[in-house]
């Protein structure tokens, strides 16, 4: 029987708007993720989650990721048991869920929506937060110290200015993807002006960390995009850029004599560092529990608490202790082995989804708390993004899975 016209091209239109809904609501909660939730981020996050289940996105979701599912359902029980405040830990282990639940939707995101129609909304969010951030230079600019001002305006407004500094920071990466994927001449002028504002507002912010993490991309980015002498280096760069940080946080006295500076913020993480590699040779196989630093007596340094270790790596390790690292490990193995080198590189949701996972990375050596929706909800949507079918038919079963290609609904029944 045949279906009436009026009605194909009612349902393409619906389908055609739930896949630009879907499309501005996993991007929002990429790049607003590290905002505080006042500015909206829980509801595009449960908008988001809620019309890729009821498109049936559960389904292609758990055919790539069951060993992640079950990974991190076994890490939450392991955790929580050994903690030395369980409540905390299952705190964390909802961050856990919370955080994974966002690849529900970015995987029906990679799946359903059109190239044209992810470019214009990273087109657009990237504009606006950046025009939002030279609102907010120029409206303190004529302000003694620009830097400052921003930096109370964040704290009163933004929860703190590492978190401005994250949203401006994942604008400049997708600035960088625009400019890299877009062919009109007009577009790439103002992607390149809008870029070279966003560099030099981060600059004027002076985050240490956010300079090492955009160095982290580049020597990233060329160390896939390249082969042959290019990609040594930058494996090179890597490996010398991470070791020196190390070095660093290990030896911050002998450093600062041998190069005649300060270390600024980096001396205070490194005493930090020092006091969480001790606790995590006390309790060493099973950790302490996710989010139970914060009120452990033996982590307060000169009678000062701190909320959290300030470098994801070593809180993973107080956290989960050996054995849970090594299911972590494998969470994170099924979060990101269906990644492809040739979506990355020619796809921007990919492409996106690499620069902003390898800046999480780099700005996790400095900041930023793990068990948190940032930075492990802009991980799981990166993984979703730089995920593809591959060889061993990960993505098999999509064509069994009932959807329709935006656009492509049949006349005939």
């Amino acid at each position: 029987m045949s279906v009436p016209v009026a009605t194909v091209a009612v349902t393409s239109r619906l389908r055609t708007w739930q896949m630009h809904l879907l499309a501005a609501g996993v991007l929002f909660c990429f790049f607003m993720i590290p905002a505080p939730g006042a500015y909206g981020v829980p509801v595009a996050w449960l908008l988001s989650v809620g019309l890729a289940l009821n498109l049936g996105g559960w389904r292609p979701f758990f055919n790539q990721y069951r060993m992640a599912v079950w990974a991190m359902l076994a890490l939450i029980v392991i955790n929580a048991i050994a903690a030395r405040v369980p409540g905390r830990a299952l705190s964390g282990g909802y961050e856990l869920l919370r955080s994974m639940s966002l690849m529900i939707p970015a995987v029906l995101l990679v799946m359903q929506v059109e190239r044209r129609q992810v470019l214009g909304w990273m087109k657009a969010f990237a504009v606006m937060a950046t025009l939002a951030s030279g609102a907010l230079y120029f409206w303190y600019f004529s302000q003694r110290s620009v830097m400052y001002e921003i930096y109370r305006w964040a704290d009163v407004h933004f929860g703190n200015v590492h978190n401005l500094i994250n949203v401006s920071a994942l604008s400049v990466l997708c600035l960088v993807v625009i400019l890299m994927l877009e062919r009109g001449w007009l577009q790439r002028l103002v992607c390149g002006a809008l870029l070279l504002f966003a560099l030099w507002f981060q600059w004027v912010l002076k985050s240490e960390g956010t300079l090492l993490a955009f160095a982290l991309c580049a020597l990233g980015w060329a160390a896939v995009r390249y082969g042959g002498v290019v990609r040594a280096f930058a494996v090179a760069g890597l490996v010398l850029g991470v070791g020196g940080y190390v070095v660093q946080m290990l030896w911050p006295d002998a450093v600062q004599a041998a190069l005649g500076i300060r270390l600024g913020g980096f001396e205070i993480r490194s005493v930090i560092n020092a006091r969480v590699v001790e606790l995590i040779g006390q309790q060493p196989w099973f950790g302490y529990g996710m989010n139970n630093f914060k009120g452990l007596p033996q982590a307060a340094i000169d009678g000062t608490a701190f909320l959290y270790p300030h470098q994801i790596y070593l809180e993973a390790l107080f956290s989960f202790g050996l054995v849970g690292m090594a299911v972590f490990m494998v969470m994170l193995f099924g979060v990101f082995r269906h990644s492809s080198r040739t979506a990355v590189l020619s796809d921007p949701l990919a492409m996106l989804g690499f620069l902003g996972a390898v800046y999480m990375a780099g700005k996790g050596l400095t900041d930023m708390k793990l068990i948190d929706l940032q930075p492990l909800g802009v991980f799981m949507i990166a993984a979703a993004f730089m995920a593809r079918a591959d060889s061993r038919g990960c993505c098999s079963e999509q064509a069994q899975s009932g959807f329709v290609r935006a656009g492509s609904v049949s006349a005939d029944a």
